[in-house]
């Protein structure tokens, strides 16, 4: 039966691309939907301070790689 179970998972979920970033984003949605319906308050007040933070850090790493740029590795000619 796991066998089963792990070789439908396999299948269906692709680790290269980003349908496993939205399975994860989605175990974290279904509890903050639940949370909205009891707390809306505490939970937009959490989707908020989230967001802003989220973009704060966003902007954050913006502005540090345009003041520190990377250098470019040397070329090699073949």
């Amino acid at each position: 039966m796991l066998s089963w179970i792990r070789q439908r998972w396999q299948d269906n979920v692709s680790y290269e691309g980003g349908l496993s970033l939205v399975y994860m984003d989605g175990l974290l949605l279904i509890p903050f939907a639940m949370a909205a319906f009891f707390y809306p308050l505490e939970a937009l007040i959490g989707a908020a301070a989230l967001l802003i933070v989220s973009f704060a850090v966003y902007e954050s790493v913006v502005i540090w790689r345009r003041r520190h740029p990377q250098p470019h590795p040397p070329q090699t000619q073949t």
